[in-house]
């Protein structure tokens, strides 16, 4: 019945979620050892206010060339077209391209079907179905730099 409440949770629920997105605690050195050497870009998909929010929150989006929120174009991973729409802000084919997700359904899936090379990021040790075979598995983010030193294209 407290007409104020509502928009004070609201408030508190928002501020808390901006102090949430936090990135994992290799990534913020790995992006400063890759971005001397590669151009990089994100593929995120959501809602193009939440997830512009995460990416401003957790402090990511200063270390990408090109960012790309499936809600802004009507489609997401693991549809190829999110993928060849990134491509294409780079300048790049698909042979110049790794994908790097940590989900097997939408960024390795997604990554195959565009033609993009592919690395896993598996931090749970999860099996992983058979059908979805990435290039590349690395457990961390710290991997990145010297599996990519020594990629194959």
């Amino acid at each position: 019945t407290d007409p104020v409440l509502p928009s004070q949770m609201l408030a508190a629920f928002q501020q808390a979620r901006r102090r949430l997105h936090v990135p994992f605690p290799d990534t913020l050195a790995t992006l400063a050892a890759l971005r001397p050497h590669y151009r990089l870009a994100l593929i995120t998909n959501g809602a193009p206010d939440l997830q512009r929010t995460k990416i401003g929150g957790s402090g990511l989006g200063e270390w990408f060339e090109v960012m790309v929120v499936s809600g802004e174009l009507g489609i997401g991973k693991p549809d190829p077209r999110i993928f060849a729409a990134t491509l294409e802000r780079l300048r790049l084919t698909p042979r110049d391209a790794v994908m790097v997700g940590n989900s097997l359904d939408h960024d390795i899936a997604g990554a195959r079907a565009a033609g993009v090379g592919s690395v896993w990021i598996d931090r749970t040790g999860d099996p992983k179905p058979s059908d979805l075979t990435p290039d590349a598995e690395i457990t961390g983010l710290g991997e990145l730099p010297a599996l990519l030193a020594a990629w194959p294209g």
